[in-house]
């Protein structure tokens, strides 16, 4: 007959069964973090409402704008809520550019979230401008002219590069496809830039977007990098 287990045997056996324990729920939850982050990388945040939060949001983080007036558009349809000229948003822009308040608020996320922190990573430095070729634009989809452009309601950006600290510039059209950190940075912002806005246009979509990125908050979801 085999004599029951002494205590010292079941304060060991017990303790060997709570560090499995622990290690599956540390594995378990490793796991959980894991698939949120990747989760996370295909997410595009909820845009802060219009009107005064939005610019609320805008004067909490110091972007340079002014509300306007938009003048009567050539269509009707082209409307934009809670329209804003935007001049810098923690980096100046190249000119100052009439969109919505959430693209202005979205584009000051992206450049603090994620421009500064690849241009370090890949160049060593940090961008003190952004170069945009426009913003509101009361115009047709360039692929579906039936369809108004998200250009037309403030909700879209084309940005053509950016001018770093040291004095050099990063051009989407020449730097894009000649291998190089310039061009390894524009890849990975163009990947990061889906994590902020519903669709992301760059020179590898089509030739209407051979020199810059449309970026774009839009309802349609697409991340063409």
């Amino acid at each position: 007959m085999t004599p029951p287990p002494n205590r010292l045997e079941q304060r060991t056996t017990i303790s060997l069964v709570y560090s499995r324990m622990s290690r599956l729920l540390l594995r378990a939850g490793l796991f959980a973090l894991l698939a949120a982050a990747l989760a996370a990388c295909g997410h595009v945040p909820t845009p802060v409402e219009s009107g005064a939060a939005c610019l609320a949001d805008l004067n909490t983080h110091a972007v340079a704008y002014r509300p306007i007036n938009m003048s009567e558009p050539p269509d009707a349809r082209c409307h934009i809520s809670t329209p804003v000229r935007v001049s810098q948003v923690e980096v100046p822009l190249n000119h100052p550019v009439a969109m919505s308040c959430l693209l202005a608020d979205r584009l000051d996320a992206f450049e603090r979230g994620a421009v500064q922190k690849l241009a370090m990573a890949d160049l060593g430095h940090y961008v003190v401008r952004i170069d945009h070729l426009g913003a509101y634009s009361c115009r047709a989809n360039t692929s579906r002219h039936d369809q108004l452009s998200e250009h037309a309601y403030g909700l879209a950006i084309d940005i053509s590069g950016f001018r770093l600290s040291d004095g050099t510039s990063v051009n989407v059209e020449h730097d894009w496809m000649r291998p190089g950190p310039r061009s390894a940075f524009l890849h990975h912002l163009a990947r990061a830039a889906c994590g902020y806005f519903s669709v992301v246009l760059t020179p590898d979509s089509n030739a209407d977007h051979f020199n810059h990125f449309h970026l774009d908050l839009g309802p349609s979801r697409l991340c063409s990098v």
